[in-house]
């Protein structure tokens, strides 16, 4: 199995809730550079460093960018599969 480094974004909200979002992006992209890309000028605003989502022009989620691991089939694990 190969590992392989994926970021997703997750939605944070004060209360405790957190969303993760289904998007995958490579895990050499900066978090400033998948950030940049879904700002939005009057659904999302950056507050300091963070990128928040508007409600009502008000701030509703902190949106974060995490990564997570994913195990993909080498080629020889492909070719033992289709042996046995």
């Amino acid at each position: 199995m190969k590992k392989i480094i994926i970021k997703r974004l997750v939605y944070r909200h004060p209360n405790g809730e957190m969303l993760i979002g289904a998007q995958e992006y490579d895990g050499h992209l900066t978090d400033h550079n998948i950030l940049g890309s879904i700002h939005e000028i009057g659904k999302t605003a950056w507050i300091g460093h963070n990128l928040w989502t508007l409600r009502n022009g008000i701030p509703h989620y902190r949106i974060t960018v995490e990564s997570f691991c994913q195990y993909q089939k080498c080629w020889y694990n492909i070719l033992l599969d289709k042996i046995r």
